[in-house]
């Protein structure tokens, strides 16, 4: 009798700690405030978190580790585009013409086109997860698509072997379960978001729902997709309005937002699942905009001066880093 009481207990334990209750250990208030700067003048292109909270930082070709301070730095020999840090403190790094890298115990293994099949060199985005496996694109319009790397063997999804649409994958995000979520792009008013669950089961996210162009994706604690979709390459000025929709309930459906989203839009989501955007008013000043779930929330005039922001990160105590051609701006929430 006592070991099944002490089996319900712990059930009852494991199933209260969902990722709701995470959400509570995170303060409501939005700072706007820089707490710290990192690499000042420097192009900052990208950064990720191991398991220990320090910071591996993408500056041009070099990755560099942060524990406080910059206590060390490693050559690629080749722009790093995307970093992703995974089970057992391996890096993965997405490089502009060195194919998929993975830094692990001092040093570096390449895997490009010539050992390893890779449809091309450039790889855009990488992420591992949480079963030690890794996902990346090596892709271009008509070309390659999404790949999957499990240690030993590769496997390519496109067009031609899966349900994609198009081979172009520029955005990819997982979630904590180990689903898989990412666009097809390469032609305008045909771009996607497909999802691969932890049985490998692909599905179009919408079923035949197309946005014009994606220019971020992201993903909450509820395992709910964010996109901010983009029409800058239009030729019809005024014909469209960019939006941010939320695949919720099987659907797709647009938030009420009186701003303007930015060209090239950064968009992510932080620990609260506080949806941030770049935009502005108009005839007035660039901003992030924040919306808590229930209203939207403007930052200051001037945040980062004249940064162009490549990425943001959002690390395990919802500090948020904003990677710059001018270093990493840090913003800590309360």
């Amino acid at each position: 009798m006592k070991y099944i009481f002490l089996c319900i207990i712990a059930v009852f334990l494991l199933s209260s700690c969902d990722k709701s209750e995470s959400l509570n250990q995170f303060n409501s208030t939005i700072s706007f405030e820089v707490s710290d700067r990192i690499l000042e003048g420097k192009k900052v292109s990208c950064v990720d978190f191991d398991s220990d909270g320090n910071a591996w930082i993408a500056v041009g070709s070099s990755l560099h580790f942060y524990d406080g301070t910059i206590s060390a730095a490693f050559e690629v020999y080749s722009e790093i585009l995307d970093i992703s840090v995974g089970k057992g403190g391996k890096v993965w790094i997405a490089t502009k013409d060195h194919g998929l890298a993975l830094f692990y115990d001092g040093k570096f293994t390449f895997y490009n086109n010539q050992n390893s099949d890779l449809p091309r060199d450039l790889v855009i985005c990488v992420e591992a997860a949480p079963d030690g496996t890794v996902w990346f694109s090596s892709s271009a319009h008509m070309l390659g698509g999404l790949m999957h790397f499990d240690g030993k063997d590769f496997e390519l999804f496109t067009p031609e072997n899966s349900i994609l649409n198009q081979n172009l994958i520029i955005e990819l995000k997982i979630d904590r379960q180990g689903n898989v979520f990412f666009t097809s792009e390469g032609t305008v008013t045909e771009a996607k978001v497909f999802k691969i669950d932890q049985r490998g089961r692909m599905t179009a996210l919408g079923g035949d729902a197309k946005f014009y162009w994606i220019a971020s994706l992201d993903v909450n604690s509820r395992s709910e997709v964010i996109i901010a979709d983009d029409h800058s390459l239009s030729s019809c000025m005024g014909c469209y309005t960019d939006a941010i929709s939320v695949y919720r309930n099987g659907k797709w459906t647009k938030l009420e937002a009186d701003f303007d989203l930015s060209f090239l839009n950064r968009m992510f989501v932080d620990k609260r699942d506080f949806i941030w955007v770049q935009g502005s008013m108009k005839n007035d000043y660039q901003s992030y905009f924040v919306f808590d779930g229930n209203k939207w929330h403007r930052s200051p005039k001037d945040l980062f001066s004249d940064a162009f922001v490549y990425s943001v990160k959002v690390d395990p105590h919802n500090t948020i880093w904003f990677c710059t051609n001018d270093g990493i701006f840090l913003l800590n929430q309360p």
